[in-house]
């Protein structure tokens, strides 16, 4: 035997059989055919890829209300409403609930803001 033979085990029915493979003498025992080894590929299991899903977001949306700018020195309460697009019910309105002041009503008629918005009697 030279130091390079290699040993190989197989296993038949219990019984361990031991054979040189760079022997010349043939191997004592049951000695049949050389084993064959199968090797089977397995595949990693399937995975379900979902396509890819697109999510549209709306940017949010700020609304803010117009801040009424305080009438000017030299404009009316009167003219500073219908200059900023004010109705004339509206004025109506805010003079009845600001107390009916005089200086709305410039000929005492009662319809106040008629030199802003034209007569309305």
């Amino acid at each position: 035997m030279t130091a390079l033979a290699l040993a190989a085990a197989a296993t038949f029915t219990g019984m361990a059989v031991l054979g040189l493979a760079a022997c010349a003498q043939p191997a004592t025992g049951h000695a049949s055919a050389a084993p064959t080894t199968t090797t089977a590929v397995v595949a990693p299991p399937p995975t379900a890829v979902a396509p890819p899903v697109t999510v549209y977001v709306a940017p949010p949306v700020t609304v803010t209300a117009p801040v009424p700018v305080a009438p000017k020195p030299a404009q009316t309460s009167c003219q500073w409403l219908a200059a900023n697009g004010y109705s004339y019910a509206f004025a109506v309105e805010l003079w009845v609930d600001e107390g009916v002041p005089a200086n709305w009503d410039a000929d005492r008629d009662g319809y106040p803001c008629e030199q802003s918005y034209g007569n309305q009697n």
